[in-house]
């Protein structure tokens, strides 16, 4: 309308400005009522074409026609502007739906994350009271076993007893391979770095192994080397022993060779054998649990396969890398890559030599407190066989007699024996903890106190040096 009645034929400026107006307004409408194509159409109509009829009712032909196009260009702009606006809104409602179907499934794998801990936390409180439980037979059935072996029994029934003893190890080993990556798995494991000499280590891996080695045939070779590194001995050797238990089960006949090389301040540690070698398809898998190739070396040392599954677990651990070559009929060779060289000055590991000495076990006085009284009663038969003069207590007495030794239980009835132990003088006397326990807490309980901690079951051989570690310390 304004268009008509505001139109002035005779001026031509006041024209241009009426048509930058109308022109304004139907390109504002179009910015502002384009999601609407109606509503749009109907606030251009009245402008701009209204404008563009009295220039044709004027005699006029170039106006209306620029006119024309100018409305055609703005709603073409209008229809594209509209389509995008619904593009964009119907973008946003499958984004809400999206974002709240996320969120739904964010809230079901919460749920899920939760139950899994739950269960993990149950399975790992199952296997901790398991554990216990299975302990104290494996325990006493150990020291029984040890108890039998004697000069005097016939060789028919040595051969028996020498076969439930490899029985009895095996069952052992499979049992703490178990406890190991369940408490992997838990994440508990607490890594104590320190500095140590890595030389150290291969002469207690050449010790450990001279037996099953020498059974196997298997000549182990521990390569001379000045390294030092800085990371958890404990850990870092159980990695070690895994691997090397692995070669020798693996290369019976053979040769296994324990090595390492220093470059730009890391440490590689390398233990290679010359068996048969993993097939290409097999170098993935041998890492993951329960998996054992069908080719093993001997009989003896068949595992659960689970030996190179604790050494991955053990590695992500230390923050060490793993590598593998290996090639059928070429042998294998295992890395230890990116282990940090020692930082200060290097601390001594536990001499874990057995004295040769073992007749200084005779008329030594020990002190026994287990409220089982069958682990009483093997823990006092095989002591009392290495001739040791045994008094045993299912709690402790109110008068500690004079003794030289006291083991004792730490979960006892009604009772704490760490705690127990902890009262007494360890100047005067030699106290050692024996657990089914294998939490980090407790192990760093009894080293604060500076009381060895040995786990059940526990070997027999094991026992017997460490007795004789410590009459050894008392006499020098």
């Amino acid at each position: 309308t304004s268009g008509i009645v505001l139109f002035p034929p005779e001026h031509q400026e006041l024209q241009l400005f009426l048509v930058f107006v109308m022109g304004g307004m139907s390109l504002a409408a179009v910015g502002t009522q384009h999601v609407y194509l109606p509503a749009c159409y109907g606030s251009m109509g009245f402008a701009v074409p209204v404008l563009a009829a009295r220039y044709g009712w004027e005699g006029s032909w170039i106006e209306p026609v620029l006119l024309v196009l100018y409305t055609l260009v703005i709603l073409r702009l209008a229809r594209m502007l509209s389509r995008f606006s619904m593009r964009t809104i119907r973008l946003q409602h499958e984004r809400d739906q999206l974002l709240a179907e996320l969120t739904h499934r964010a809230r079901d794998l919460e749920k899920a994350r939760k139950e899994a801990e739950e269960a993990n936390l149950a399975k790992s409180r199952f296997l901790a009271q398991a554990s216990h439980d299975l302990r104290q037979p494996l325990h006493a059935i150990g020291l029984f076993v040890e108890s039998l072996t004697s000069k005097q029994i016939t060789p028919q029934v040595a051969h028996v007893v020498n076969r439930v003893r490899d029985s009895l190890g095996m069952l052992s080993n499979l049992f703490d391979s178990l406890l190991d990556v369940t408490v992997l798995d838990a994440g508990s494991t607490k890594v104590n770095r320190v500095d140590f000499r890595l030389e150290e280590l291969f002469a207690q891996l050449e010790q450990d192994f001279a037996p099953i080695a020498g059974e196997a045939g298997v000549k182990i070779r521990c390569a001379r080397t000045s390294a030092t590194l800085h990371t958890d001995p404990v850990l870092f050797r159980r990695l070690l022993q895994n691997l090397v238990s692995n070669a020798i089960r693996y290369a019976p006949g053979g040769r296994v060779l324990i090595g390492a090389r220093r470059r730009d301040g890391r440490v590689t540690v390398v233990v290679a054998d010359n068996g048969p070698g993993i097939a290409q398809a097999d170098q993935e898998r041998i890492f993951q649990e329960f998996v054992k190739l069908e080719k093993s070396g001997t009989t003896k040392t068949t595992g659960l396969g689970l030996g190179l599954a604790i050494v991955r677990r053990l590695a992500r651990l230390l923050d060490l890398k793993i590598d593998m070559t290996s090639a059928v009929g070429r042998g294998t060779c295992f890395t230890i890559a990116q282990i940090p060289s020692a930082l200060g000055s290097p601390v001594p590991l536990m001499d874990r030599k057995t004295p040769e000495d073992t007749d200084l076990l005779i008329d030594t006085r020990v002190l026994i407190v287990d409220d089982d009284p069958e682990i009483l009663d093997a823990t006092r038969t095989l002591l009392e066989r290495w001739g040791c003069e045994v008094l045993c207590f299912q709690q402790f007495p109110a008068v500690l007699p004079d003794v030289d030794i006291v083991l004792s239980d730490y979960e006892l009835a009604n009772a704490d024996g760490l705690d127990a132990l902890k009262r007494i003088d360890g100047t005067l006397v030699h106290r050692v903890l024996i657990s089914g326990n294998s939490s980090e807490a407790l192990r760093a309980a009894a080293a604060a106190a500076s009381i060895p901690l040995l786990h059940k079951p526990v070997r027999p051989v094991k026992l017997r040096s460490l007795l004789l570690h410590l009459l050894v310390q008392e006499d020098a």
